[in-house]
């Protein structure tokens, strides 16, 4: 089965005048799920950014399954970022829809029945934990815990190659945490998604994901295999990690 990868080479990224990322190399694909760390302002969120087009790179590539985005040709190339789902760190659901509404929002115009988006909607909140009786909920009857599996159903309604997540389990409960990592988790594998997520939750990053990525001061600090992280000699990494 394809792994889907992306490939940061050499990153560059520069906002008025002052440098965010410099020489980022790594990858990540479906078989080598990804957490970015780092303390604030270290670029984390620069880097998803730069990914989804959102920030010009400066310098370097990256790499969609060997296809470059760099900044002369996001046009031409932005078919492939309807290949990404990404759940935003606020969430992000439309408070004026319904939950089946939010999760099929890509679909609403696409020629279903709405008898056919609640159907499809009910089985991807089944796959995250949630009854279809939440289908006719709005986004301020749901707690956090919700609203984070909802964002989910919707980031892989279209059955992307790649998820994307900032902060994924911000402001949760340990208990709520560790079951939002978990169906990340679970249906990356049953999906073959390839994950790339940020988060602060050191003992998620280093439970469910197979490899990490420090930054600290716009670089790379360290990166390598999440279960020998614990292991590293490195001052910055270890006392990011006694937060786990």
């Amino acid at each position: 089965m394809k792994k889907n990868i992306v490939e940061f080479k050499s990153l560059v990224v520069e906002l008025g005048n002052k440098i965010i990322l410099e020489n980022i190399s790594f990858s990540f694909d479906s078989q080598s799920s990804v957490c970015i760390i780092g303390e604030g302002s270290s670029g984390k969120t620069t880097l998803v950014k730069s990914l989804m087009g959102l920030i010009p790179i400066k310098s370097g590539e990256i790499l969609i399954n060997e296809n470059s985005i760099n900044k002369t040709n996001y046009s031409r190339i932005h078919c492939f970022f309807d290949e990404f789902g990404v759940v935003f760190q606020k969430d992000a659901l439309f408070d004026s829809l319904t939950v089946w509404q939010n999760i099929m929002f890509r679909k609403l115009d696409s020629g279903f029945s709405k008898k056919e988006l609640i159907f499809k909607s009910s089985k991807l909140l089944d796959k995250v934990g949630m009854e279809s009786s939440t289908n006719h909920l709005y986004p301020a009857e749901l707690s956090g815990g919700m609203k984070k599996r909802v964002a989910i159903a919707r980031a892989v309604c279209n059955k992307p190659k790649f998820l994307i997540l900032d902060e994924p389990t911000a402001g949760l409960d340990p208990v709520k945490t560790n079951k939002i990592f978990k169906i990340i988790h679970d249906l990356s594998e049953e999906l073959n998604v390839s994950v790339l997520s940020i988060s602060s939750d050191m003992k998620g990053a280093l439970k469910y994901f197979k490899k990490l990525v420090f930054l600290r001061n716009s670089r790379i600090q360290w990166m390598g295999a999440s279960k020998n992280a614990k292991k590293v000699d490195d001052y910055e990494l270890q006392r990011m990690l006694k937060r786990a």
